[in-house]
């Protein structure tokens, strides 16, 4: 299997993130506004911010809005949907989450939705994040969760098959570990499922045909607790037709 970055991975991929209603308005960013509790006089970041989808949600709320993403056909896609959306308060930055580039005690909200997964370092990712905020600022993040340590190996096969730019899809109790490690105090969370058509899953990552077919063979061979923890279902003939892909959403100071 060839290894693409998350650069080249959603430059491929840009248009589908731009009209993704999974992106757009899936239910971990209510859950992300409302932990956020986004207020005028904030100057807020959205790190891994895509499209822009939760960049621009928070925009209406803020000061000031930028969003932070390695790509930059994804960030073509944010400014376009910024002009069609009459935004004026966001701008659109290329830069890595692990090696921000902005100064210090810069931001009073930071976001990350649907990301942190990617990132190779997320201990060098979460001390930028503590670094660019201010001292009473707050940090919402949102990524897909593994349901249980003994689950580890088959979510990541199963994540990196489908998305060779996926890292590393942590627990909630992984990512409480790494949080503290960054200084973090870990405020308050919710976990949000969704739930994934197997063909739109594949679909969006543009899956060649003998991908696909890894994964359908990966998920009939997951055991009955894997079945039962990540929501598996199949078709009649037995092909993997949807699944549940948990969300921890987080808000941490």
């Amino acid at each position: 299997m060839p290894i693409f970055s998350s650069k080249e991975q959603f430059n491929a991929n840009a248009g589908k993130y731009a009209v993704s209603d999974v992106h757009r308005a899936g239910p971990s960013l209510p859950a992300l506004l409302d932990l956020a509790a986004p207020v005028a006089g904030d100057s807020a970041l959205d790190v891994a911010t895509g499209t822009g989808h939760t960049a621009l949600a928070v925009a209406r709320y803020v000061k000031q809005m930028t969003g932070l993403d390695l790509a930059s056909k994804m960030l073509e896609q944010a400014k376009r949907l910024a002009i069609e959306q009459g935004n004026s308060n966001c701008e659109f930055v290329e830069g890595s989450a692990e090696a921000m580039p902005f100064a210090s005690d810069q931001f009073s909200l930071v976001t990350a939705r649907h990301a942190p997964h990617h990132f190779h370092r997320a201990d060098l990712f979460l001390c930028e994040v503590r670094r660019v905020m201010t001292n009473n600022g707050r940090f919402v993040m949102a990524d897909q969760i593994t349901p249980s340590m003994e689950m580890l190996d088959w979510v990541n096969i199963w994540e990196s098959t489908r998305d060779p730019s996926h890292f590393w899809q942590r627990t909630v109790e992984q990512w409480k570990l790494e949080t503290a490690k960054a200084g973090f105090r870990w405020i308050d969370h919710r976990i949000v499922p969704y739930r994934l058509e197997f063909a739109w899953w594949v679909r969006q990552a543009g899956c060649s045909d003998d991908t696909i077919s890894a994964l359908a063979e990966h998920a009939a061979k997951a055991s009955s607790s894997v079945r039962n923890s990540f929501g598996l279902e199949f078709d009649q003939s037995g092909r993997v037709a949807s699944f549940l892909e948990p969300m921890i959403v987080v808000r941490l100071e």
